[in-house]
């Protein structure tokens, strides 16, 4: 499935004049049905390259409707969609395109529709920048090194959602094992030692598994966690009885 930068990309060049009836067949596949003549058609065109590659868009002929939409980001890759205000900065109309980069003049490159009245690569002033989107919040390899997910392993961590503070989740990976439960907590449970000192000597000897949890992921711990530590503490009253 091509991306919808490719879809865009294929129209390259394609007018309002010559190219009408071209613009009109492209926007309709992708769920818009205008007259590019007549109506602004900027967001109707991002929308259908979105749709043509299987995304969701939308849904509206506002650019301004982009702002909402997929994953907000700082920093920009190839593909990604950037709105603009257009006239007043508080009002209702503005811009949407395809990021294509930062020209040497400090502008940003933006491959759209109704640029010109025609399909092109513009550049646009960085001051009436509302904001750049990522269609589907896919991660990228930025997002690898702020830590937000494993570039090998595969998924983000805590399915994508943001962080909140003050619980626990094995940071290697989101499935449940027995191996993100510390040793020392398996061995106390299934073996029952015999005295506090014998709990704690285990505690203090078991060997480091390599980071167990991360204070910045949100979701709790397992079943099998919560019953493994469910178990130490009922021995560990039993020993203190």
């Amino acid at each position: 499935m091509p991306t919808p930068l490719e879809i865009a990309s294929g129209m390259l060049g394609k007018s309002e004049g010559p190219d009408r009836a071209a613009l009109q067949d492209y926007l309709q596949t992708g769920g818009a049905n205008l007259d590019p003549a007549t109506t602004a058609w900027c967001a109707a065109f991002v929308n259908s390259a979105l749709q043509q590659s299987g995304m969701k868009g939308t849904g509206s002929n506002l650019a301004r409707s982009f702002l909402d939409y997929g994953q907000p980001i700082d920093k920009p890759e190839r593909g990604d969609i950037a709105v603009f205000s257009r006239g007043d900065p508080k009002g209702p109309y503005g811009h949407v395109g395809f990021f294509e980069g930062y020209g040497p003049d400090g502008k940003i490159n933006v491959l759209g529709g109704n640029q010109s009245d025609s399909v092109s690569v513009a550049g646009y002033d960085a001051a009436n920048l509302l904001g750049f989107r990522r269609p589907g919040g896919a991660p990228t390899m930025a997002d690898a090194q702020a830590g937000k997910f494993d570039p090998v392993g595969e998924v983000m961590a805590n399915n994508g959602q943001p962080p909140v503070m003050g619980s626990m989740a094995p940071a290697q990976s989101t499935q449940t094992s027995s191996a993100a439960i510390p040793l020392a907590v398996q061995s106390a449970a299934g073996s029952a030692p015999k005295s506090m000192n014998d709990i704690f000597g285990m505690m203090a000897a078991a060997p480091q598994q390599g980071p167990q949890f991360s204070p910045v992921q949100i979701a709790g711990p397992s079943p099998g966690q919560a019953n493994a530590l469910s178990s130490l503490i009922q021995a560990l009253k039993g020993r203190m009885a």
